[in-house]
């Protein structure tokens, strides 16, 4: 059966979008190590996280504007948040969850009520009550940490958002989007995954929803990542020196460069060149 909320009304007005972007993607990782050293060879600069009592640990890609890739593991099953984690790593390593950016919580709040859903706190996001096609979607302010410093912001690809998300077979996710204010743009999103069903444009992110037979994994929806650069070229110079393989889309109007799953850590990365 479809998950549908939206129920045929238009969608709303960019300006008028109760969900501006994206948040944060978390990507679960077998080995943190590893995989902070493989973001930094891709050119990003790694916020280090910290440990916690469920025995979760993190590192940050963190942008400017609140935006960010999570790279997450867990130690042992402590919590269902920590058991959830290693659960996933059974399948290997690849993006978790899909946070999306709600600066007001009462507005959103007050839109799912009118569709008959409601939110629940979590530990600094919120999540969709009773809704288990949605349980892997998660609301949040982009928090800004005290100890960010521009340092954390400065990386060398010249990447400076979380501009878009590629999702496949997620029916319920795309009724989201539109009935929160995404707009349906017309025409193909360009990738090397094929033909879109839906192109979906927040005032501050694109979500891209493709056929189920493009996820890498059975049951992953978040098979990519956009980040907006500000200078391609100095990102693929930076691949080159550092023996990054990549696949050039240069049919397409934005030129951009994927990097594969297997350097990304379960998650196709597109480095994008601004304006998105």
């Amino acid at each position: 059966m479809s998950f549908l909320l939206w129920g045929g009304a238009t969608a709303a007005s960019a300006a008028e979008a109760v969900m501006r972007g994206l948040d944060h993607v978390p990507v679960a990782v077998g080995n943190l190590e590893k995989a902070r050293a493989d973001y930094e060879a891709l050119g990003f600069v790694i916020k280090p996280g910290r440990a916690h009592a469920n025995g979760i640990r993190n590192d940050h890609v963190k942008f400017a504007d609140g935006t960010e890739v999570e790279l997450i593991t867990a130690a042992r099953s402590a919590d269902a948040l920590s058991s959830d984690y290693l659960d996933w790593l059974k399948s290997g390593d690849g993006p978790t969850y899909l946070g999306l950016f709600a600066p007001s919580l009462e507005t959103l709040s007050k839109t799912l009520a009118g569709h008959d859903l409601s939110i629940e706190q979590g530990e600094g996001v919120w999540t969709l009550r009773r809704q288990p096609a949605l349980k892997r979607v998660f609301f949040a302010r982009r928090q800004h940490s005290p100890t960010d410093r521009p340092e954390h912001f400065a990386h060398p690809n010249t990447a400076f958002t979380l501009s878009g998300v590629w999702l496949a077979g997620a029916e319920a996710e795309r009724d989201l989007v539109r009935m929160l204010g995404g707009v349906r743009l017309p025409g193909a999103a360009c990738s090397h995954f094929g033909p879109a069903i839906e192109v979906q444009s927040l005032p501050e992110a694109m979500l891209v929803f493709l056929p189920a037979t493009v996820q890498l994994a059975s049951g992953r929806t978040i098979v990519g990542l956009t980040l907006s650069v500000l200078d391609l070229q100095t990102a693929r110079r930076l691949l080159d020196k550092n023996g990054i393989q990549y696949v050039s889309n240069a049919h397409c109007p934005q030129p951009s460069v994927w990097i594969a799953p297997a350097e990304a850590h379960g998650v196709w990365l597109e480095l994008r060149q601004a304006p998105f």
